[in-house]
């Protein structure tokens, strides 16, 4: 077992006092063998000589007690000796312990000092290269923000040259749009009608093809008031291309707005109007037409079913209707409505009196036929998208709900109303009440 150094000591301090603690007993033991001789010489002789034996035996056993002292005391200094000696060999050992302490210490400072020392350039070496990446970071960010503002400036005079083209396209396209619209402004008269006859017609015109419907009608109707209310002093334009007619009330609202615009409402036929659209015509304040133009007079006629009660029912409703609508163009003919019947028969097997416009104008179903139309209210190039087959079926058929092997099938009517329109081929049909 390895004695450490503080237990060393306190070891060698316990033997020190064991052995002076034995040392004074043995002295003491002297002292009191001494003190009883002397008590011994003081008695009397008589005592002294009676005791003689007792004291040479006490002699004998005094030197025998200086002997086991002496040799106690020789024993003692050999462990001393042998104490001392391995105090010696402790405190030899303890000094090459703290040597190797110190040594071992000296290495860790050594090796400290040489880890520091390492760290300390590794720092150096560290911060140099920071500082060679920093200038080089510095001298790149004065390299890129040098390139930035070469760039930035090179898009700014692509930018320029950017706008520029767009202003020019913006020219362009704005002279390119503006092309494809007329310079002039539409004209105005109140005489539409030119020498020569050529009729002048302005923007203040509505469009009716196709079959006259309630919505087709309302569309008429706030034409009439949209333009009235813009200026009631220039004539307003209905301008039919082709119309077979339609319902009875729809063309009714349509006539009632023309004879209640306090501006004058005039009809152009280009093409062909029968029935109710033939009506409209014929009932304007100034209706016109191109020669070859058909206007088509019948009486009315309707999709119906029904007990012979009802038949009836719905033919008087009719007759009155043509008593009314009938009655007025025979009146501006200067005939009766019963001479206007016979002769829609007469002409007709079916009762379908047509006419071109030059001979219509001598009946007094229009009231001039025209040579050509200036319309300065076209004032934009026409879009040859807008001329097409569907659109021309949208604009025309627009009233039949679906269109089946060439049949349209035409949306019901409020009751009491009817359809008043050109059917020849029965093209236009409505469904029944069962299908």
């Amino acid at each position: 077992m390895r004695i450490t150094y503080p237990i060393f000591i306190a070891l060698t301090c316990l033997v020190m006092i064991t052995l002076r603690a034995h040392a004074s007993a043995e002295m003491k033991k002297v002292v009191l063998v001494d003190a009883q001789k002397a008590q011994g010489f003081e008695k009397s002789n008589d005592e002294e000589n009676t005791k003689d034996a007792e004291i040479r035996e006490k002699e004998k056993e005094k030197q025998s007690i200086e002997l086991d002292n002496a040799l106690s005391r020789a024993r003692l200094e050999r462990e001393l000796a042998d104490l001392q000696a391995d105090i010696s060999r402790l405190m030899v050992e303890r000094e090459v312990i703290a040597l190797k302490w110190q040594i071992e210490q000296e290495k860790k400072d050594q090796a400290h000092k040489t880890a520091i020392l390492m760290l300390n350039q590794q720092k150096e070496k560290l911060e140099a290269e920071v500082s060679i990446a920093q200038y080089k970071l510095a001298q790149e960010e004065q390299e890129f923000r040098a390139i930035t503002t070469k760039l930035d400036h090179q898009v700014k005079l692509l930018q320029i040259e950017v706008d520029q083209m767009e202003v020019q396209k913006a020219r362009y396209e704005a002279e390119r749009q503006r092309t494809k619209y007329a310079n002039t402004a539409p004209v105005y008269l109140k005489d539409p009608l030119q020498a020569g006859g050529s009729l002048i017609i302005s923007d203040r015109r509505i469009e009716l093809n196709g079959c006259i419907t309630p919505w087709k009608a309302q569309y008429i109707v706030d034409g009439i008031q949209y333009f009235n209310n813009k200026d009631a002093s220039h004539p307003i334009f209905i301008v039919i291309d082709s119309s077979p007619g339609g319902a009875l009330q729809a063309g009714s609202c349509i006539l009632k707005a023309m004879e209640n615009s306090q501006a004058p409402v005039y009809v152009v036929v280009k093409s062909f109007a029968a029935s109710m659209a033939a009506l409209i015509t014929t009932l304007a304040d100034q209706s016109y037409a191109y020669p070859n133009a058909t206007i088509l007079h019948h009486q009315p006629w309707t999709f119906t079913e029904g007990n012979v009660r009802e038949l009836k029912e719905t033919q008087e409703i009719l007759q009155e209707w043509w008593n009314r609508l009938g009655g007025r163009v025979a009146k501006k003919m200067g005939v009766s409505l019963k001479k206007l019947d016979k002769l829609l028969y007469e002409k007709s097997a079916r009762g379908e009196w047509s006419e071109f416009a030059d001979r219509a104008q001598q009946l007094k179903w229009v009231d001039h036929t025209i040579n050509g139309i200036k319309d300065s209210g076209v004032r934009e190039l026409p879009n040859p998208e807008s001329y097409t087959w569907d659109n021309y079926l949208k604009g025309t058929y627009e009233a039949a709900n679906t269109i089946e092997n060439g049949v349209m099938y035409l949306p019901p009517l409020d009751a009491k109303d009817f359809y008043y329109l050109y059917n020849p081929d029965n093209r236009y049909q409505m469904r029944s009440a069962s299908k």
